[in-house]
């Protein structure tokens, strides 16, 4: 089994790799809520969206990333995405967010995190559901031909309950970003 390193905020050209060989689960799910339809468009987004971030890489190659942008005082947006490789990292992101991410909004005052998927990815759901989040509301016509998503929204009180200890190793966590 191949090691799985976290590294925080990825450099462009990783968010750009992971961004065209995203999974076809993820590629419709964030190419729905974009202006654009081109790797490029979500891997500035990706960059611009803060340090807040980390990318999950196995062998030197990113296969996914996970991470936390403010939407507003005390308000935050959830995202991840990864390539068909994802499984293989997908505990170690898991991980990270129950004992570092999840403790690190706490701590800076949030009192809501939301999450926005395709209606249809429901591994992306179970995956939300397992860190802690709850289905809020069904959004009809909420992609740009029309999709259907499903809102996730975390609140202190269930972040706290999230946030209990898993097991297992600790991954590997690079806070330079730098490969």
């Amino acid at each position: 089994m191949s090691r799985v390193d976290l590294r925080q905020d990825p450099p462009y050209q990783d968010l750009l790799y992971l961004a065209a060989n995203m999974r076809q689960r993820d590629r419709e799910e964030v190419f729905a809520t974009m202006f654009g339809n081109h790797p490029a468009d979500f891997a500035a987004v990706m960059k611009s969206a803060g340090a807040f971030k980390w990318g999950a890489y196995i062998d030197g190659k990113i296969v996914g990333i996970v991470g936390a942008t403010p939407l507003w005082p005390k308000v935050w947006s959830i995202w991840a995405v990864g390539t068909d490789d994802w499984p293989m990292a997908v505990l170690s992101l898991s991980r990270h967010a129950k004992r570092f991410m999840i403790p690190t909004l706490l701590k800076a005052g949030f009192i809501r995190a939301e999450a926005q998927s395709l209606a249809t990815h429901t591994d992306a759901h179970a995956w939300m559901e397992s860190l802690g989040a709850r289905r809020e509301n069904v959004l009809y016509n909420y992609g740009k031909n029309g999709e259907k998503f499903v809102s996730f929204v975390w609140t202190r009180k269930t972040a706290k309950h999230a946030m209990k200890a898993t097991r297992g190793p600790r991954p590997s966590v690079s806070r330079t970003g730098n490969t």
